[in-house]
């Protein structure tokens, strides 16, 4: 079993209770983001790309137990970012583990090694390192070389020493399933605990946006990898949605599953779709409009979403029924899943192709030096400054200037009722009445504009060719 049987009991228990409650929407796993520095630069994620004052911000502990509680969810688990990088990790994870929270600190593994010594083993505590398939598939996911043999050292490392460790795979366009099928085999061979996979989700600030899957397409992908499997192989998921992911089940989003907490707040409506941000997680469950998200809803930002955090909690929640019980018991009896149809086009499938590629670079933006004022150019650039991910300069009428980032814009009816919500480079949260605002002027750099990472891959592809070795791009190398 790909979990402890006190991890399955408390996780079955706590779901049950929520459904003799009647709950209809009830939170799973915390999605905590104490921070959002990294010591890398995936090409397919966009979490670095904040101004420096956001990235040097960090939840503090007290902060991260209070989500905690508020939720009141089993199990939490802490990306980012990379969360080995918070100074105070070893105390979020002692505290949580002090209540009895089972905990994923889920990391690169980069610093892993020498961070080992700041955690003790337990049954709660479970490190999930990301490793994105085989060895160059892998490096390049990552932008950096030799970034699977560091890795893989630190989890073979962590389970000498007796922690759980489990890995977590994103799954592009193009993978080869018979790389990945193998990738599977070398890390049970390495002695982790059990797996987790899901597609790459088409988040629209990641750099390289040719590779991420439509529905279809990731449903015969995973029906390739996953059928026909090899008995050895462990997965620390829902034996029901990894059938989603083969298209052999139906299920809705349930966003609410897997809420995700950060220093701006309660992301609404999930981990990778930013709509805004709630005080309070209450206000979250109260405030999203979530018939507007999820594939049902006709939304194109949903379209081809079959993330975990918006459906594995609907297949945890539907295998607490009847229906779901049975289902559930015969995953688990024939998980084989002989397909020679599968087998075939596993058999006929063409090379993979490189992640990253210069057709696939996000397109710079125009915004860097607009400006807009009155009242309709106010509400145009609140909308435009949501979406910026780079600091703004706003003018109030008073005359006083805020210089920040806009992390949320609040429409409540007319102009005077509707709020930016700004942090400051000052550090100070403020929420700002469109009314009282002059003037915003988009003074900072957007650092998902996609040129230094342009630049970059140019510069990779040459040093590739010429036979050089351990290249990377750094985060401190993006402006």
């Amino acid at each position: 079993m790909p979990v402890p049987a006190s991890q399955a009991w408390t996780v079955a228990t706590y779901v049950l209770k929520q459904k003799l409650k009647g709950r209809k929407r009830y939170p799973l796993v915390l999605m905590l983001e104490p921070l959002y520095r990294c010591n890398l630069a995936c090409a397919g994620c966009g979490k670095i790309q904040y101004p420096g004052h956001i990235l040097k911000r960090e939840l503090t502990p007290e902060e991260c137990f209070r989500a905690v509680e508020e939720c009141g969810v089993p199990t939490v688990a802490i990306p980012g970012g990379e969360p080995l990088m918070h100074p105070r990790i070893d105390e979020i994870a002692a505290g949580l583990v002090a209540r009895r929270k089972y905990l994923y600190i889920c990391t690169n593994a980069l610093l892993l090694k020498s961070k080992l010594h700041l955690f003790k083993p337990s049954k709660y505590l479970t490190f999930s390192v990301h490793m994105d398939g085989q060895k160059e598939h892998h490096d390049f996911s990552v932008c950096k070389e030799g970034g699977y043999e560091i890795a893989l050292d630190a989890i073979r490392e962590a389970v000498a020493r007796g922690f759980r460790v489990t890995t977590n795979t994103t799954l592009f366009d193009g993978v080869d399933s018979k790389s990945v099928r193998t990738f599977f085999t070398e890390m049970m061979d390495a002695g982790v605990e059990g797996m987790m996979i899901s597609p790459g989700y088409s988040y629209d600030k990641a750099p390289d946006q040719r590779h991420f899957t439509g529905r279809e397409r990731n449903k015969s992908m995973f029906r390739r990898i996953l059928s026909n499997r090899d008995p050895r192989w462990q997965f620390n998921m829902s034996p029901l949605f990894l059938e989603f992911l083969m298209g052999k089940r139906d299920l809705s989003c349930t966003p609410w599953g897997m809420p995700s907490y950060s220093i701006f707040g309660w992301q609404k409506p999930c981990y990778l779709l930013q709509d805004g941000y709630a005080g309070s997680f209450e206000e979250l469950l109260d405030s999203t409009t979530w018939e507007n998200y999820g594939y049902e809803s006709g939304n194109p930002k949903c379209a081809n979403c079959m993330l975990h955090s918006g459906y594995e909690a609907s297949a945890v929640d539907y295998t607490f029924s009847f229906k779901g019980v049975l289902a559930t018991v015969k995953a688990m009896l024939f998980s084989r899943y002989p397909d020679a149809e599968a087998l075939r086009e596993a058999g006929q499938e063409t090379p993979a192709s490189p992640l990253v590629q210069l057709d696939g670079i996000a397109p710079a933006s125009t915004l860097q030096g607009a400006e807009y004022s009155g009242e309709s150019g106010i509400s145009e650039a609140a909308e435009a400054a949501f979406d910026y991910r780079g600091d703004v300069t706003i003018t109030l009428v008073s005359g006083d200037v805020v210089e920040g980032y806009v992390f949320d814009r609040q429409r409540i009816g007319g102009l005077a009722a509707s709020k930016l919500r700004v942090l400051a480079r000052s550090g100070e949260k403020m929420s700002i009445p469109y009314s009282s605002v002059a003037r915003i002027h988009f003074t900072g750099r957007d650092m998902a504009d996609g040129r230094s990472w342009e630049a970059w891959v140019r510069k990779y592809a040459e040093r590739k060719a010429a036979g050089e070795k351990n290249i990377e791009l750094a985060p401190e190398a993006i402006e």
